[in-house]
């Protein structure tokens, strides 16, 4: 059959009264699960401008995003309208398309109306009904709709991004009789037109669309599946993380509930292209639950999330749902070594918990309701009615209700608050708090039960002092660590307290003679285990306004360079990125963009060839595809038919392979 366009606006006949089989098509991309588009004009027939009575239009699977109205009886002449979409039977406010109304003048019967949600462009087709063109609507190319940002005042996709299945202006679009749009004929005359780096991306777009369609699916359906089938359908949505590519940014500070005014998740929305630039894969945001001290450590009703202070549950999914579309993951801090009541018992102790924040959901009623016997026997909080007490390395921590993780009820109610973190609210991997104050089988149990895409153990314990200070030898306490992790099962990593206590010591001191072990390894976790070690500087309790045990401000660079050009999984601190100047962001990126270039692993090699009080000297990979210098000392000049300058500031600099760079 032949390819038609559009017939021309120009033909005169006389007009009727009222036009039969008047049909629209609209090209919609903008719908979210359970939304719908509707015609909605200045005559009775679309609504009179009641979206409540527009003329609605469906779609299918194949067709969208071109949806499609019955045929409709119109009156001859002009009619305004504009394109809506809502949700039936919600009572939640529809959302209009912005811009002024579109006119169309129907002056023939069997017209086919043809637009797009957002762009002004209205063309008009005569609908055959079969009669000529081999059943085919004189087949048009559907005008793109405007880019969400312009003409939705929620935006429902990154700016300067394709939505999920939107077709590129190269592409023609050849409709049925019935309004439908044929598949092979649409893609058929226009393949050599085809922008195969955009159809990639259309691709991954659209994997990520029907991804969280999967995800609301699952969370309808979560407490009705058996745990086994439930968790097999988690693992088919995960992005799972390739360690050799994750790179986390510490999502906030502990000033952060203060600064974000009640909507933190919103600041952070706002850096979140800035982020994916810099190279960042995750970031770990703040506790989201409701707390009794505003930072979020001290939680309370677990799944009241309109309780943060760092802002409303909307907010946050529409945060975590900006960071997916970018291809970014969202790390959730689990706090669950306590939990504060929500009331007291008859003797006066705050053990009695409560579900608040899930009523709406009645097949979650009871999850969280614990009483005393949650709590382990001798805490200040217990009423006697527990299982057990602590376990015998099991920290203590005083300030609210220790929670005994051997209790079944309460293993199966966070596995359910844990499955909801992701199903409902977004999240993709998990930070877990002051892992010292429960076992690590716990955690491990909860990673297997949730399917996360990684996940991380905050296990910071005390490193061994002499009279001259930190001790050169820290092997216990990173054997410590590698303890921990491989009670887990190894489902988490660990942070890497034994190289951050190490690092900052070396560089604060000049004693770079601290960063070779005696068998020639870096001295911390990631010289002995590379592949479970998240290197950092500083956080929210060493740093910060807290500033515990924070790393020489002076020398944070030195440290950066250090972990981002070394084995592990570096993360970087909110305040060095956003809050110390465009400089440092800067050379932090520069660090990044070689680590990327480089190719190495996670867990590449490691030479060391200087460990003096004033030079270190390293060259990572295997060929070596970056050199590292830090300290006070000139480290001469590298071999040039080999090494070309990467990035460099006070105290150090960076090297990269010429043949990693020319890839």
């Amino acid at each position: 059959f032949q390819l038609l366009f559009p017939q021309p606006s120009t033909w005169r006949r006389e007009k009727p009264t009222s036009m039969p089989g008047v049909k629209f098509s609209v090209r919609c991309d903008a719908t979210r699960p359970g939304e719908s588009v509707f015609i909605v004009g200045s005559i009775p027939q679309v609504g009179a401008w009641d979206a409540a009575k527009g003329l609605p239009l469906t779609t299918s699977e194949k067709t969208f995003p071109v949806w499609t109205s019955s045929d409709a009886s119109l009156p001859a002449g002009k009619v305004e309208f504009k394109i809506v979409i809502a949700k039936e039977g919600t009572g939640a406010q529809p959302r209009w398309e912005t811009g002024s109304n579109k006119v169309v003048d129907l002056s023939s019967d069997g017209a086919h109306v043809q637009c797009a949600f957002g762009n002004p462009d209205v063309q008009l087709a005569k609908d055959t009904n079969g009669k000529s063109n081999g059943g085919y609507a004189a087949a048009v190319e559907l005008p793109l709709a405007a880019p969400a940002a312009e003409t939705v005042k929620e935006e429902p996709h990154r700016e300067g991004h394709h939505t999920p299945f939107r077709k590129q202006q190269s592409r023609h679009i050849v409709l049925g009789g019935d309004g439908s749009m044929n598949e092979d004929m649409s893609r058929t005359p226009s393949l050599m037109m085809i922008n195969f780096e955009e159809l990639h991306a259309d691709a991954e777009e659209q994997e990520e669309y029907l991804k969280e369609l999967e995800r609301e699916k699952l969370n309808v359906a979560q407490r009705r599946m058996a745990s086994g089938s439930l968790l097999q359908e988690m693992k088919k949505i995960t992005d799972f993380a390739d360690p050799s590519e994750t790179v986390m940014l510490q999502g906030f500070n502990w000033e952060s509930h203060k600064a974000g005014k009640g909507d933190w998740w919103s600041v952070v929305a706002g850096k979140v292209d800035m982020f994916a630039d810099l190279g960042i894969t995750d970031i770990w945001l703040p506790p989201c639950s409701a707390s009794v001290a505003p930072q979020g450590y001290l939680p309370s009703q677990l799944f009241n999330l309109d309780g943060s202070a760092y802002g409303k549950m909307d907010s946050l999914k529409a945060l975590l749902k900006k960071m997916h579309a970018v291809g970014m993951r969202g790390v959730a801090d689990i706090v669950i070594n306590h939990r504060c009541g929500d009331k007291q018992d008859s003797q006066g102790r705050w053990n009695v918990f409560t579900s608040t924040g899930i009523e709406h959901r009645k097949s979650f009623a009871g999850i969280m309701d614990w009483q005393g016997w949650a709590v382990t026997l001798g805490d200040k909080f217990s009423d006697g009615t527990g299982e057990r007490g602590p376990g015998q390395y099991d920290g203590k921590f005083d300030a609210a209700p220790d929670i005994d993780h051997g209790n079944e009820k309460v293993q199966n109610s966070i596995k359910v608050w844990m499955r909801w973190l992701r199903l409902e609210v977004g999240f993709d991997a998990w930070r877990f708090d002051f892992v010292k104050g429960y076992g690590a089988e716990y955690v491990g149990a909860y990673c297997k039960k949730t399917e996360p895409a990684w996940a991380v153990g905050e296990l910071w314990l005390d490193m061994k002092y002499g009279g001259e200070g930190l001790d050169y030898n820290q092997d216990k306490h990173r054997q410590d660590t590698i303890n921990w992790i491989n009670s887990t099962g190894k489902e988490s990593t660990a942070f890497d307290f034994t190289t951050k206590g190490i690092l900052q010591e070396a560089v604060r001191n000049c004693q770079y003679w601290r960063l070779k072990d005696p068998n020639g390894k870096p001295p911390g976790l990631l010289g002995w285990m590379p592949t479970h070690a998240v290197t950092f500087l500083d956080n929210h309790d060493t740093g910060s306004t807290q500033a515990h045990w924070p790393f020489p401000n002076d020398k944070v660079m030195i440290g950066y360079a250090y972990i981002i050009t070394h084995p592990g999984i570096p993360s970087i601190f909110w305040d060095h990125v956003c809050d110390w100047g465009d400089n440092v962001r800067n050379q932090i990126g520069s660090l990044l963009k070689l680590r990327r270039q480089s190719g190495n692993k996670v867990d590449s090699k490691v030479k060391i060839h200087c460990a003096d009080h004033d030079l270190y000297i390293a060259e990572i990979g295997e060929p070596a595809a970056l050199r590292v210098a830090l300290g006070p000392r000139h480290a001469g000049d590298a071999d040039g038919g080999y090494w070309q300058h990467g990035a460099a500031g006070d105290g150090w600099r960076v090297w990269i392979s010429k043949a990693a760079a020319a890839k």
